[in-house]
This record gives structure tokens, sequence and C-alpha cells, in this order.
């Protein structure tokens, strides 16, 4: 799929679209909108490998690489322009690299499909916990986002209409009509087995959920819900030292992370500034910090299911 142009040449992703034998709705299934993040595309892999085309009514498109630039790059951040992708959609045909990408993407996944599943997995500066994320503002579409978003599996289920995630590509896709879920679990310059099984999970749960494969998807005995987050930033340099992991339930005033220098004394305490929180990610443990690097993405706990 052409997505962009290289100096010398058309900017290319590959694109696998598996089809079954049967009519049916299509999904958008994407991954490494942030360089990095390759949980996705290897989770998308093993679901090529093992689907049965026989079973399916409908289409799944698969795009591996949604930002190619940032692949090649192995970077977060668009390397030609150094713009984070997803906050700058609905982009604009006639802006900088990473806003004409973003275009392009939102109408292309518009045009061909009936819901999205974006796939991420923290990268290599931080590790996320195991969560879906979608935009229900309350229209048909966000209520039918949040009810796939309980198809995949995932423990932790946050609805965000924070203004931070405005530009992101599935809140302009929900926006649009239209029903998208960011799916997140792993990062820290490593990929885990149980990863790549709860991303892998999580596409055959929303296929099952929008009938394009038979069965019922994953249902789990119980889900913490997320409200908004706060994305917290030190004010020291040092290496990171964290008392919580992924996932973790934290409280307001809790001693999460030090901050220490190079003598191994402690310049910074980190401490929760929510009443009731999750970790929903963390800086990868032991790294070199600059002031204002953000450590922690902490998560309000806004309750559960069942209560």
């Amino acid at each position: 799929m052409e997505l962009g142009s290289y100096p010398d040449g058309p900017l290319t992703s590959p694109v696998v679209i598996a089809s079954g034998k049967k009519d049916g709705p299509t999904l958008w299934l994407q991954s490494c909108i942030h360089g990095p993040e390759v949980v996705g595309p290897l989770s998308i892999q093993r679901f090529l490998k093992t689907v049965d085309l026989t079973e399916m009514a409908g289409t799944v498109i698969c795009l591996m690489l949604a930002n190619p630039l940032g692949f090649r790059g192995y970077n977060r951040l668009t390397p030609q322009d150094g713009f984070n992708l997803n906050r700058v959609f609905p982009g604009d045909p006639a802006g900088h690299h990473s806003q004409q990408l973003a275009h392009r993407l939102l109408e292309l996944s518009l045009e061909h499909s009936d819901a999205m599943l974006d796939l991420h997995s923290g990268g290599d500066l931080t590790i996320t916990c195991h969560y879906t994320l979608f935009h229900n503002d309350g229209t048909a579409a966000g209520v039918e986002s949040e009810r796939l978003a309980r198809a995949t599996g995932t423990p932790n289920v946050w609805n965000s209409l924070e203004p931070f995630l405005s530009g992101a590509h599935f809140a302009n896709y929900t926006k649009r009509g239209k029903p998208s879920l960011i799916v997140e679990s792993g990062g820290g310059a490593r990929v885990t087995a149980e990863d790549l099984d709860r991303l892998t999970g999580a596409i055959f749960g929303v296929c099952k959920a929008i009938n394009i494969l038979p069965g019922d998807p994953p249902k789990l005995d119980r889900i913490r819900l997320g409200g908004d987050a706060v994305h917290v930033k030190c004010t020291r340099g040092g290496l990171f030292i964290p008392y919580v992991g992924p996932g973790d339930d934290v409280r307001e005033g809790q001693h999460l992370a030090d901050l220490v220098d190079l003598f191994g004394d402690v310049v910074q305490e980190i401490r929760c500034p929510l009443k009731n929180a999750w970790v929903g990610s963390i800086r990868r443990p032991h790294m070199p910090i600059y002031n204002g690097d953000q450590v922690f993405e902490l998560v309000e706990t806004k309750g559960y299911e069942p209560a």
C-alpha cells in the first residue's frame, strides 16, 4: 500500500488481506504506528498463519506498518519531522509528512473497513500493562467500541475522551462513525510469549465479536475500568528505580519509584498523585532519565465489572 513518497520513489507498507468464503464485515487491523512496537506485526503474522479462512465470513485487512519511516528508523516518532503520528489525526493532505500520512491512513481505513483494531506494545522506553483503549462519546460507534473492548480479553478497559488522545487514529475513526480500539501489551525493548498471546487473542476476540469468525469472544470474570490518565514526569535526572510494575494498583501518596544519581543517592522520590489508579505504563527499570522525561502513565480507577 502506497502511503507517501521517498525522494526516489513510493513509500509503501506490506499489506495482507485475509478473505473468508462468505460475505461479512471488514476489519482494519494495523500495527507499528509507533516504530519499535513490534509485538503488533508479530501477532498479525501469527493470526494469519493460524486463522481458518473457511470459517471466516468477511475480510481482515492487515496493514503491517502504519508508519514505515518510524519502523525503519526504529523510532516512536516519525524521523523526518519528529512528530508522534498517533497525535496528529485527522491529518492534513497539505501538511507535514506525519499529517499527510495520518490523513491517508484515516481515509483508507474508513473507506475500506467497518471497524478498526490498532495494536500497540510500549516500544523500547516503556512497558505497558495489558489494556484496551476506546473512545465512547455516547454515539452508536462509541457504544460499539466499548462492546468490542470487552471482547479482546484484556483485564483493563479504558474509555478515554481526553484531549491528549484527540489526535489518535482510533479516536478519529470512531468520531467518523465507526468503532475502533487500541490494544496494548508489552514493551521495554523485549517481546514476551505472553504479549504475543495477548495481542493475537485480541484479534481473534474482535473477529468473533463482529461475526467474522464463529464462536464467542473471551469473557473475563473481572474487568478493571479506567478513567482519565496522568502522565508523571520527573524533575531530576538519574537512574530510574521503580517499586511497582505495569498494571499494579496504586493509591495517593504511594512511593512509586526513586531517581538515584551516579553516587547512589536518591535525588527524587516519585509518588502517586491520584486517589486510586493503576499503572498503565512505566519507564523501563534502571534506565537513565533526563529531567522532564515521562516515568509513569497512571490511569484513574473508575471501578470494576462486576462491582
